[in-house]
């Protein structure tokens, strides 16, 4: 294994009870020795594995930020870092056509625990079109697992794919907060396409998340700050685009995370 998942499985396995872990120490040494039965040994997780969430302290959610950028974010079952060890007892440089396959089989919650766990391997650059095939997804909780809390878009996503993903997150109302990277990642391509969807849903007397003036943010365009100018503004949205318009140099990350939240409690 390398360092990363080494690392990660040490930090995790804590979370599993004891006839768990027996259970996933002799799987993922069993997949160690053999590839051939992963898909099995994946899939059964779930009849030996529970399905709830861990709770973990501040100090353990940092360690694993340290490791897995953007952990903290979401939620992670039992099941999910349990699958997650199985990959990563994989050599996928050399197996790596195991873990396409089943890509093309697995089922919603499987395919959750894969795309959270591809950021660990030692050869994860390899999957980036495993990746950008799953953002085509309509299922709500696979593409979370790819865009929310997961560093592995920021890291390999190239512009035109990374902008896609975060429109696909705009059009599925997902919190764009969550986005791992999400400032770094910011560009002029993403923003004037945004500046455009903003101008038509206005057009046509339609609402635009706050959070996507995140995106926009020092690459405002006059022909838009123009219509922002003339807007009646919701109150809710004055203090993002007052942000905008102010110029201000310093991306604020605590500001906009901010703006989310309140925009994740509104729309649920």
């Amino acid at each position: 294994m390398g360092d990363r998942k080494l690392d990660f499985t040490n930090c995790v396995l804590s979370k599993l009870s004891p006839e768990e872990q027996d259970w996933l120490n002799l799987k993922t040494a069993a997949v160690n020795e053999s590839t051939r039965r992963f898909p099995i040994f994946f899939s059964q997780a779930s009849r030996f594995i529970a399905s709830e969430i861990p709770e973990w302290n501040a100090n353990q959610i940092q360690e694993l930020n340290n490791i897995y950028p953007g952990f903290g974010k979401t939620n992670w079952t039992k099941q999910d870092l349990a699958r997650t060890i199985l990959v990563c007892a994989l050599d996928t440089n050399k197996d790596a056509q195991v873990l396409r396959g089943f890509f093309e089989i697995a089922e919603m919650k499987e395919l959750v625990a894969l795309y959270k766990s591809l950021f660990l391997l030692d050869n994860a650059a390899d999957f980036t079109s495993q990746v950008k095939e799953g953002v085509r997804t309509n299922m709500v909780n696979v593409f979370d697992a790819i865009c929310l809390g997961n560093p592995f878009a920021a890291a390999y996503l190239e512009d035109p794919a990374w902008n896609q993903l975060v429109l696909k997150a705009i059009f599925m109302e997902r919190p764009l907060y969550k986005i791992q990277n999400i400032d770094q990642r910011r560009n002029k391509e993403l923003a004037n396409m945004l500046q455009d969807y903003i101008q038509e849903r206005w057009a046509a007397k339609r609402t635009v998340s706050p959070e996507v003036w995140r995106l926009v943010d020092q690459y405002l365009r006059e022909d838009v700050k123009q219509l922002i100018l003339e807007k009646e503004l919701e109150t809710f949205e004055k203090s993002a685009l007052e942000t905008v318009l102010s110029s201000n140099e310093t991306v604020n990350e605590e500001f906009w995370n901010n703006i989310g939240k309140m925009n994740e409690l509104n729309l649920n």
